[in-house]
């Protein structure tokens, strides 16, 4: 996601842009259910990676790469600008803004804010397994941002981010994505154009570079599915990046200007 910060629930999977300007976007509260089921449960067999702009969702085949626009973001209160992104394992999204939480249905993209006073402006954004972090339970949600590598875990109903780990000399240059039984992936500035890809380790999130670039620069959004990484940049371009040497492919260009992505924390693995 956009060049923002970090943020950190203890959920991982999404991110987005660098440096937009903030939207509008006001009064909080609200709740919706986002598990594209249009039911309660909250639970849901996710079979998509979504991407979104700032202010429109996608959803993408992970088999075939196709890419078809959901709707554009149904404000609950007032308009607001998407910065990023994350989806937990039973299907739920999150989405954040520069200032506000939103719960987001997959099947319409209506955001109903349910938080406005996030603590912190990030441009990484993804649920993380528990496990990951040494508990269990629930999914946590995390962020990150490129002013430094802090790692932040987020309280959704709050807005509030308490730092729970550091990726060291990287910071956040656009997103992070977290799977289960294949760990987490960010992508991370570089120092030059192209960004980098990394590995954080689980509990401190401490980052190992894989490779040295990826062949492309502002990589806003990521996911996972099936041993491959998607990166979606603010410059319009699908690539997919090989986890095992940092390398991208393009897939599309000439897309809209991508502010993030996210898949499920159960996508499935490929070794």
């Amino acid at each position: 996601m956009r060049n923002l910060g970090a943020i950190a629930f203890v959920l991982c999977a999404a991110c987005g842009p660098a440096e937009r300007e903030p939207g509008g976007g006001a009064g909080p509260d609200g709740g919706v259910d986002a598990s594209g089921t249009g039911t309660d449960s909250g639970h849901v067999s996710v079979t998509f990676v979504y991407a979104h702009t700032e202010s429109a969702l996608y959803k993408v085949d992970p088999d075939t790469l196709a890419i078809t626009q959901i709707g554009s973001f149904v404000w609950s209160h007032g308009t607001d600008s998407m910065t990023d992104i994350a989806i937990d394992k039973t299907g739920v999204m999150i989405g954040v803004s520069f200032t506000s939480v939103y719960r987001i249905d997959v099947t319409n993209a209506v955001a109903t804010r349910i938080s406005d006073s996030l603590s912190g402006t990030f441009n990484g954004l993804s649920f993380v397994p528990a496990q990951m972090l040494g508990t269990t339970g629930d999914d946590v949600l995390v962020g990150t941002r490129n002013a430094d590598g802090v790692v932040f875990r987020i309280d959704p109903m709050t807005g509030h981010a308490s730092a729970i780990g550091n990726m060291g000399q990287f910071a956040s240059s656009g997103d992070l994505v977290a799977v289960t039984n294949f760990g987490t992936a960010q992508t991370a500035d570089n120092g030059f154009s192209a960004d980098r890809l990394v590995r954080l380790a689980p509990q401190s999130f401490a980052a190992t570079p894989v490779g040295t670039d990826i062949g492309y620069a502002d990589i806003w959004g990521v996911a996972y599915w099936k041993g491959k990484i998607f990166g979606f940049t603010s410059g319009g371009e699908f690539v997919t990046i090989d986890p095992t040497t940092g390398v991208g492919t393009l897939v599309q260009s000439n897309g809209p200007a991508w502010w993030g992505a996210a898949v499920t924390t159960s996508a499935p693995v490929i070794f």
